[in-house]
């Protein structure tokens, strides 16, 4: 099934990839999944305090 997902990489340490990969099977998610769901959480709280971040986020 197609997505409109962009792919991203980054850097983790291997202590935190096995503690969301551990985390991930107990919520029954991919670690994909897992840290899309994370950073939904993260900007819904930094919104709620800072303001909405509107669409253009051009800050650099």
């Amino acid at each position: 099934m197609p997505t409109n997902k962009t792919p991203f990489t980054f850097h983790i340490n291997d202590d935190h990839l096995e503690k969301l990969r551990f985390i991930a099977k107990k919520e029954t998610r991919s670690v994909s999944n897992l840290i899309e769901h994370i950073c939904i959480i993260y900007i819904k709280e930094y919104e709620l305090e800072n303001g909405t971040i509107e669409e253009e986020y051009s800050c650099f």
